[in-house]
């Protein structure tokens, strides 16, 4: 068993505006599944990707703790808020997060695996 706290790992810069940590993950010792926190700024969006691991597509789970936003995968979208859980599904669709509000948007997200890459739509 492995036990941290969202203090141990400070959230890096994705892109401006947004920051993420992955608390764990292979090299933690997890071997069947990744858990991280991001952060979102007012106004701002995680770029449109996907996450692959080795050959496959994998699906991100996530829960909002604050904040509201738009999940979009492929061509729907939907509002989410604190309370909201989303899984981004089918795994080899392209999404994107952005924060629709006045207040940061706080999650926190979960991959089936490890060695998770996020793949960028060009």
């Amino acid at each position: 068993m492995r036990v941290t706290n969202r203090a141990d790992k400070p959230l890096g810069d994705l892109v401006p505006g947004v920051r993420r940590a992955i608390y764990f993950d292979a090299a933690e010792g997890s071997t069947q599944l990744s858990f991280g926190a991001v952060e979102i700024d007012p106004g701002k969006e995680i770029p449109v990707h996907r996450h692959k691991i080795a050959d496959r597509y994998v699906e991100e789970g996530f829960f909002v703790l604050e904040g509201e936003g738009e999940v979009r995968v492929g061509d729907q979208s939907s509002p989410i808020r604190a309370g909201s859980f989303c899984v981004m599904s089918p795994a080899e669709g392209f999404h994107s997060i952005r924060n629709t509000g006045d207040k940061p948007l706080k999650f926190v997200m979960c991959f089936a695996g490890t060695g998770v890459q996020m793949e960028r739509k060009t």
